[in-house]
Formats: C-alpha cells, structure tokens, sequence
C-alpha cells in the first residue's frame, strides 16, 4: 500500500463509521498519543499533563453519557493554551510528538462538538505523523523509504483496521 491508497482507504472508512465508532477511535488514539504530551512536559516542565487527561477523560465520558458541551468548550482554549508551539522548542521530536497528542484531545473536543468528520481523520493523521518523526529521529529518509518503512506500514494498517465498521468500538483502549 502506498500513500494515496492508504488516504483513500482511511477517508472511505472514516465517511461509512457510525459517530460512537469515530468517537471511540479518537479516544483510542489520544490515550495512545497522550504518554508523548506526558513524557514532553516532565523533560521541559512545561505544558500540563493532567489538564490533557482531564480533557481525555470527557471524552470518554462523552461516549458513556450525553456530552457537556460546555465544559468542552471551556476546555478548547485551555488545551490551545499547552499545546506546545514549535518555535519555542526548536527540532525537539518530543515536542513534535507533544503538539500531537495535544491537538488530538483538541480535535476530538471538537469533534464531539459538531461531528465534523474531518477531525477523525486529522485525529489519524497526528498518530501517522508521529510514526513518521520517529521513524526520521535515526536518519533523514525519502518520502518513498518512508512509506515502505515496517513501522510506517504497521501505523497505516493499524489506522485502517481500526476505522473498519465495527472494530474501533469493540476493540477500544480502556
């Protein structure tokens, strides 16, 4: 699989999944992103790791319960708020990986806020770029080398598998 056939495939999934379905991948991929924010803000002390858990954990209960929207809409601005900015930490990978656990949660706030099915895929998207960084972090790569890269197959077949009808609910990060 290449990388259009990886996009086209994931934009068809994500289009046919259910909201619960969508909603439980998000938070499946926070809750695997969010140990990044977590080991971010011990190197820096910087940013704030239980504000991040505190969002993740609405969103959980937005899949057991009715949503507080607001609530989720004090949250937006306060996860914009620790959401590392590149500038400030300059090629750091774990900043990187930090601002893509936060915008994850920020993402999924949003989503369950207007269901807007382009934040599910932005959502996979932070989990793919978080693959390619690591990958680059032991040498600088083509696009190509990238793509055929095992760890980079693994995210993008992981992704799919978990955008199918049916799997993300059932096989849901607890």
């Amino acid at each position: 699989m290449n990388y259009r056939d990886y996009i086209t495939i994931l934009k068809n999934q994500i289009n046919s999944q259910p909201y619960k379905e969508q909603l439980h991948f998000a938070l499946m991929i926070c809750k695997k992103l969010y140990f990044e924010y977590q080991k971010f803000a011990d190197k820096y002390q910087w940013g704030n790791a239980d504000l991040l858990m505190d969002a993740i954990n609405i969103c959980q209960q937005a899949i057991e319960n009715s949503a507080d929207l607001t609530r989720i809409k004090e949250l937006l601005p306060e996860i914009d708020s620790i959401t590392p900015d590149m500038d400030d930490f300059g090629s750091d990978y774990q900043a990187s990986y930090a601002l893509n656990a936060s915008a994850s949660v920020y993402e999924t706030l949003e989503f369950i806020k207007d269901q807007d099915k382009t934040h599910i895929y932005n959502i996979a998207t932070y989990y793919t770029d978080t693959i390619d960084f690591k990958i680059q972090e032991a040498k600088d790569l083509t696009d190509l080398e990238i793509e055929n890269h095992p760890l980079m197959i693994e995210g993008w077949n992981f992704i799919i598998e978990q955008t199918k009808n049916g799997v993300a609910e059932t096989s849901r990060v607890q």
